[in-house]
């Protein structure tokens, strides 16, 4: 029998909400940038700068992170459904 490899609609749910995940990290971490640099009146945007870098750094761990997750379920349920197909086989 084939392997049915089609992701299921809880893939796609996690995967678009790894955007907004990313976007509302970056974006929180440039109005944290912004907000310190208005307050100590930095001439340069010091601030915005390291917090935005740091905040990508983070949204990327992140979405390292679950599509490391993601993908051990994937597998971990491929090896289920090949032991059942095998046993059914017998």
């Amino acid at each position: 029998m084939a392997k049915n490899n089609e992701p299921r609609k809880s893939d796609y749910l996690r995967y678009s909400s790894l955007g907004f995940q990313m976007a509302i990290t970056i974006g929180l971490g440039a109005w944290a940038g912004t907000y310190l640099d208005e307050k100590y009146q930095t001439e340069k945007p010091y601030y915005s700068i390291a917090i935005i870098l740091l905040a990508i750094a983070i949204a990327l761990y992140q979405v390292i992170k679950e599509v490391t997750s993601m993908s051990q379920d994937n597998d971990e349920s491929d090896d289920k459904n090949q032991n059942k197909t095998e046993s059914n086989e017998k």
